[in-house]
Order: C-alpha cells, then sequence, then structure tokens
C-alpha cells in the first residue's frame, strides 16, 4: 500500500512529498533540489512539494525621496 507524508529536506530545507511504495521507489531517494541522498526507512519515491503557499519573502525598503 502506498503512502505519502511531507516534510523539509534534512539538508537545503526544501518542502518535500515523500511517497512511500509508489513506483519509482528507491531506497536511496536524493532531493530534488540540492541532488543530497535523503534517509528513509522505507523505499521513497521524493518530490518537491508545491501543494502549500510559500512563505512571503520580505521586502526591499523603497525610499520616497
Amino acid at each position: 500500500m502506498a503512502t505519502a507524508w511531507f516534510g523539509p529536506c534534512p539538508h537545503c530545507n526544501i518542502a518535500l512529498s515523500y511517497l512511500q511504495g509508489v513506483t519509482g521507489s528507491t531506497m536511496t531517494p536524493k532531493c530534488p533540489r540540492c541532488r543530497e541522498l535523503v534517509t528513509v526507512t522505507r523505499a521513497t519515491f521524493l518530490m518537491a512539494d508545491h501543494s502549500r503557499p510559500a512563505p512571503p519573502r520580505p521586502r526591499k525598503p523603497t525610499s520616497l525621496t
């Protein structure tokens, strides 16, 4: 049975979807952003999680002169 959970990459902190037991799963998945190996306990397919909005970016101050 396939399962999924969401969490950050332990290296670059990007939001990831950890899909376990799906086609393409491996015990040595790499982060799609930093390409580092992610330690898992079950065969997992990693994918960037774009299902939630990103945190707001800080605005640059503008001068009114």
